[in-house]
């Protein structure tokens, strides 16, 4: 009885070891098989436009209207410049305009009545235009005096104070925009093969544990990141090891949550649906 309560013994343990071993492959192959289906990455990042604010023209900070990390409506005022060097050129600009006005009109009878010559019209003519040029270029500078949000975003790296002096063109600070925000996920070339653009994925954020946002695949990068990072690797040298590249998948984010706003460089997971 002894040996062959041995015997099943051994013929149990070898039953559930082949049931244990059928069992993980099956659950190794439903794992295989999901991240075929369901590919993920964590090397994700939330990104959006980032809009740089810069003046169109030179002059003095006379109104500084926002402050660092301020939420800003589309057409909120910014700052302003001080424009009463903009009125003053206005002004002569106008009344250049009206002296060349009054001496075109003058040269013009005087030429069609046979007492100036055709040259001296065509030259009136062109210092009238030359004239309504200047004072349009004036009347718009005057307008670049106040500065307004192109878009409604956040402010940010705001070192402007009232009182310094800008240059044209030298940005300013940065305005983040707050309506479209996407994930570039970098996902391994291996992984690419079922992702087309249109499918759905689910993004999680570090900062906010448990939430899940939702988005479409926008589009999917040409190139891998080595292909254009500043120093490409030489693959041609003897000294080679193949390594797994990485593209982008740009996931296009949907109906942004309020109560989590996104910030840019936000770590972020994303799973991919490519059974659709």
């Amino acid at each position: 009885m002894s040996e062959q309560a041995n015997s099943n013994k051994k013929k149990l343990k070898l039953i559930l070891a082949s049931l244990t071993i059928i069992a993980l492959s099956i659950a190794g192959f439903i794992y295989w098989r999901y991240l075929e289906i369901y590919p993920s990455t964590d090397n994700a990042y939330i990104q959006g436009n980032i809009i740089n604010i810069a003046p169109q023209i030179a002059g003095k900070i006379k109104q500084l209207s926002v402050a660092n990390n301020l939420q800003v409506k589309q057409g909120q005022q910014l700052f302003s410049i001080d424009s009463e060097p903009y009125k003053i050129a206005l002004n002569k600009a106008r009344a250049r305009l009206e002296l060349d006005q009054k001496n075109a009109d003058r040269i013009i009878t005087l030429a069609t009545e046979g007492r100036a010559s055709k040259a001296e019209g065509d030259e009136a003519k062109a210092k009238l235009e030359v004239s309504k040029a200047t004072l349009a270029e004036a009347e718009l500078n005057l307008k670049y005096t106040q500065v307004a949000a192109p878009v409604a975003g956040t402010i940010t790296n705001l070192t402007l104070r009232e009182g310094d002096v800008v240059a044209q063109g030298n940005p300013l600070f940065a305005l983040v925009e707050t309506s479209h925000w996407w994930v570039d996920a970098n996902y391994k070339e291996t992984q690419l093969h079922r992702i087309r653009t249109g499918q759905a994925a689910e993004i999680k954020l570090d900062m906010y544990p448990g939430v899940v946002f939702h988005g479409v695949v926008d589009s999917i990068s040409s190139g891998s990141g080595a292909a254009f990072s500043l120093l490409p690797p030489e693959n041609a040298t003897g000294n080679w090891v193949k390594v797994t590249q990485r593209f982008t998948v740009r996931v296009k984010l949907l109906e942004p949550d309020p109560l989590h706003p996104f910030r840019i460089g936000a770590s972020s997971t994303v799973t991919i649906n490519t059974a659709k």
